[in-house]
């Protein structure tokens, strides 16, 4: 099921997102609700320069979101499945795009009037009568407030929504389709083949080739810029280790007391239970009866005094709990499908339940704990408090000690290695680090690879301090201390790869023109699909006649995969015809033309319209996409990285 999900969510464009940001804004929902994971007491759900998105706007936009895809997918999605598919990400990373596009409105001055919102307000549904007028100043206000907004806040949304279509509405104005990018499309699009094939491996004419000194050098400058070396920086870094600063800070109990008192609807919990669980999967192996018969005995070689744990990790399908002999933790009603939820919440403690039929199969479930609704108390409460307080602390110090290092570097000229390592040897939980020279997409040690820390260090200067970067252990500050232009090498650089890839090369070519050979002997190139052509040169080589599924350009092309000539080379030919040989990764491919598609003028007349209108809305997105994520570097977007990790460390539900 989860892959449905994945499956679907790849097709959701920023176009899409943007649909649904409107959906959010204007249908009207249970504003007041939590969401689980937002730490009280924190600034904000992101920060888009200046602009905050706040944590009422991110709970508004994800419980919308939740509904959406309850709407699309019923019972099957779950509380679980969006934190697989990363719900919480994508609504941020939505509002985050919306803040964005407001900004670039205000930069190239746009401006929405006061008449254009009223009129859009006065237009929606929810506040027009029976009689289809305006439900009158005093409903109005009061539809907002059960709603969570005053009227100046909603206004000011209804605002920034026109804002946002103008901004969008500028940027599709400066697409143009041609006629023949339409044409290309819808030749792309229809276009297509099959062929029968046989593949010769060049690993046949392994010894067969020579090495030629002066073919190596022409092979070499040939294909000299796929061996180019690209810019490398070397770079000194402090490190502020925020679990290191975390162990010394202390939280009173105090503290904690004030911190539950004043933020008691963290606390407030519904009913819970602790249950763990043995799921049977229903699939093409498996019917429901046959779940429900393998499940029941099951359920009696537990009742028979087997241990629950042992049996769950042992025959459970259920790749979440399964490992944990089938413990799903707590949770609460509403996080299960409904079927599961009723069971659990209805069992008796320590009585096994099932089998229990879902969608996604047949479960036993047995009840340990239940934890009643209401205020938790503080003492089960406080030692999460004191360290949720404590990673809260640990990473407001280690961001303002990044700063002041940071300050101190560039005040001080902190620029030999001498004066890094006495500074970091000066302050708990800094450390110093020389990394060798590596390039933007290259791992760097104690950091990874392609992560911000690079990007920041190649928009920096030889000699230049950088601002503090978030890693994973806390806060990195750079200094790049030399610079390696990107060059291409000479042979005696690369000769091993260089030699590997000419012999490579010579041994297609073998293979190639042994086909040539073979295609030369086929009486009449032009065989009938099926005649004895291609499967003479088949037997005679002692190889496979292959055929592949029809394919168009950019697809693939059976086992011999993605190959632009070769698609090129067979749409170019009639059925029956023989084409090739051409090289391949592996060797050298002769082929039969089986099936054909071709152009037809007449469907294009009637489908230009409908290519062109996609295209555009392609191209769009392709813009929108390109300024957001130019823009997000520029307004240095950040995230509550704790509040997202709060999302996705919550309770499984049974898959």
């Amino acid at each position: 099921m989860l892959k449905v999900f994945r499956d679907n969510l790849k097709y959701l464009s920023w176009v899409l997102w943007l649909v649904i940001a409107v959906f959010i804004l204007f249908v009207f929902v249970d504003f007041g609700a939590t969401v689980p994971g937002a730490p009280a007491g924190s600034d904000a759900a992101a920060t888009v320069g200046g602009e905050r998105v706040s944590y009422g706007e991110f709970q508004r936009a994800y419980r919308r979101a939740e509904d959406v895809y309850r709407e699309a997918y019923g019972e099957s999605f779950s509380s679980d499945i969006a934190r697989q598919i990363g719900l919480h990400r994508q609504v941020l990373d939505g509002l985050v795009a919306d803040k964005i596009l407001l900004a670039e409105s205000r930069r190239i001055g746009l401006s929405v009037a006061d008449e254009e919102v009223r009129r859009e307000i006065l237009a929606l549904p929810a506040f027009r009568d029976e009689n289809d007028r305006f439900v009158g100043e005093e409903r109005y206000q009061s539809i907002l407030r059960r709603n969570g907004y005053t009227a100046d806040g909603f206004e000011q949304l209804m605002r920034e929504q026109l804002l946002l279509d103008k901004v969008r509405s500028v940027l599709a104005q400066n697409l143009w389709v041609s006629d023949a990018e339409v044409e290309r499309a819808y030749r792309d699009r229809v276009e297509r083949a099959s062929i029968r094939f046989v593949k010769l491996p060049a690993d046949r004419f392994a010894g067969q080739a020579t090495l030629d000194e002066a073919g190596l050098a022409g092979f070499f400058e040939r294909h000299r810029e796929e061996y180019r070396v690209p810019e490398r920086r070397a770079v000194w870094y402090l490190e502020v280790d925020q679990a290191v600063l975390q162990s010394t800070i202390e939280i009173g109990d105090d503290e904690v007391e004030r911190f539950y008192n004043e933020n008691s609807e963290q606390f407030t919990r519904d009913e819970q239970v602790r249950a763990r669980h043995i799921l049977l999967q229903v699939n093409e192996e498996r019917t429901a009866e046959a779940a429900e018969r393998e499940l029941a005995a099951v359920r009696q070689r537990i009742e028979g005094g087997a241990d629950f744990a042992a049996v769950a990790a042992e025959v459970s399908e259920d790749p979440g709990s399964k490992a944990a002999g089938g413990d799903l933790g707590f949770f609460g009603r509403g996080q299960m499908v409904p079927a599961f939820e009723e069971a659990a919440f209805t069992a008796e403690i320590g009585a096994l339940v099932g089998p229990v039929k879902t969608s996604f199969g047949a479960h036993l479930i047995e009840v340990l704990e239940r934890r009643p609704g209401g205020l938790e108390p503080l003492a089960d409460a406080r030692e999460r408090i004191r360290g949720q307080l404590r990673i809260e602390r640990a990473r407001t110090v280690a961001e303002s000690k990044a700063q002041e290092l940071a300050a101190r570097m560039r005040k001080e000229k902190l620029d030999t290695e001498e004066k890094l390592r006495a500074l970091a040897e000066a302050e708990a939980g800094v450390s110093f680090r020389a990394v060798e020279p590596f390039a933007e997409d290259e791992n760097v040690a104690g950091i990874g690879r392609s992560t911000a820390f690079a990007v920041a260090a190649f928009r920096l200067e030889k000699g230049e301090t950088g601002d503090p970067v978030r890693v994973a252990r806390g806060w990195a500050i750079p200094r790049v201390t030399a610079i390696e232009e990107p060059r291409l090498p000479e042979l005696e650089e690369v000769r091993a790869e260089v030699e590997a890839a000419y012999l490579a090369d010579k041994h297609k070519e073998l293979a190639v023109a042994r086909l040539a050979g073979a295609k030369a002997g086929i009486a009449g190139a032009a065989a009938p699909s099926g005649g004895g052509g291609l499967d003479a040169v088949a037997a005679d080589l002692g190889l496979e006649v292959e055929e592949s599924a029809e394919f168009g350009r950019g697809e693939a092309v059976g086992s011999l995969g993605r190959d632009a000539r070769l698609v090129s080379a067979a749409l170019a030919l009639d059925v029956g015809a023989i084409g090739g040989p051409l090289p391949y990764d592996g060797g050298a491919v002769l082929f039969e033309v089986v099936e054909r598609h071709r152009f037809d003028p007449v469907e294009f007349d009637a489908q230009k319209a409908e290519i062109r209108a996609a295209i555009e809305q392609r191209r769009f997105a392709e813009v929108l996409t390109a300024l957001i994520s130019k823009r997000r570097e520029e307004l240095r977007v950040r995230y509550d990285e704790q509040m997202l990790q709060n999302f996705e460390g919550g309770p499984a539900a049974p898959a």
